[in-house]
């Protein structure tokens, strides 16, 4: 009996192929979407544009009406060229010119009221002590002046220590000018007598202790202590009479106190 004859196939399975040809077409797909990608037709690129641009554009159309036109009588808003912290209110002109000079005058007029009622209880306060040859108070472009004659008053010639009737006065008056926000200034003044001592070498230097001898009371009394509120000498340079004469030089002897004014004067 003759023996059948096996014949061996060299590829028995060959479906492989089939996975292959399918990766290799997906690639294929793939490098023709990349490339589609990479390049750009640009006149329909600027098609595009136009197409955008004239979609939010204020016209619905070339020439038509506006999107946001609602008709003649609606008002339209202003075009806001400024950054919103760079606004200010404009208060140029004629107007504004006198707006804020009506403000100022207010002020001021405030400020000369208050320093009036502080003028009056300054009054009482030296009338009640029996004191009123000593003492004079005005208001004027500088602000509340309260002028005290220094001898005998205040001191003793050639002395800047201060009297106790004088501490007495001092002490009403540090309680009515402390309610007021105020600097308040003290200057001590002179006659024109040449003065020499071993405290006192000048006019200058009686005329600055003298102040500051009435500004230190002033704020043991209440008066706050603040680099605001100085004393200052001027010896002989700012007199009020003739220093030719006993009674001239005598007025020329003074202290001043005075709350300074902070808006001006309005008369001015």
């Amino acid at each position: 009996m003759a023996k059948k004859k096996h014949h061996h196939e060299e590829h028995p399975d060959e479906r492989w192929l089939i996975t292959y040809a399918d990766v290799l077409t997906l690639l294929f797909v793939l490098f023709m979407v990349l490339f589609s990608m990479s390049v750009v037709n640009t006149g329909k690129f600027d098609q595009l544009k136009e197409s955008l641009s004239k979609g939010f554009s204020p016209g619905l159309f070339p020439g038509g009406p506006s999107v946001l036109e609602q008709g003649p009588e609606t008002p339209t808003s202003p075009v806001v060229t400024s950054s919103p912290a760079s606004i200010q209110p404009d208060i140029s002109g004629p107007l504004g010119s006198t707006l804020l000079n009506e403000n100022a005058k207010a002020e001021q007029a405030l400020e000369t009221a208050q320093l009036e009622q502080t003028k009056q209880a300054v009054d009482k306060a030296i009338a009640d002590a029996g004191l009123a040859s000593q003492a004079k108070t005005t208001v004027d472009e500088r602000g509340l002046r309260i002028q005290l004659r220094s001898e005998p008053f205040l001191f003793q010639p050639g002395s800047a220590d201060l009297s106790l009737p004088a501490q007495r006065l001092l002490k009403p008056i540090a309680a009515s000018v402390r309610r007021l926000q105020n600097p308040v200034s003290v200057e001590g003044h002179t006659d024109s007598t040449p003065i020499s001592t071993g405290r006192f070498p000048s006019n200058r230097d009686l005329g600055a202790g003298r102040a500051s001898a009435v500004l230190g009371v002033l704020e043991r009394y209440g008066l706050a202590h603040s680099p605001r509120n100085t004393s200052t000498s001027y010896a002989d340079t700012v007199p009020i009479a003739d220093n030719a004469t006993a009674a001239g030089r005598t007025q020329n002897r003074r202290v001043e106190i005075l709350v300074l004014r902070l808006q001006g004067n309005a008369s001015g």
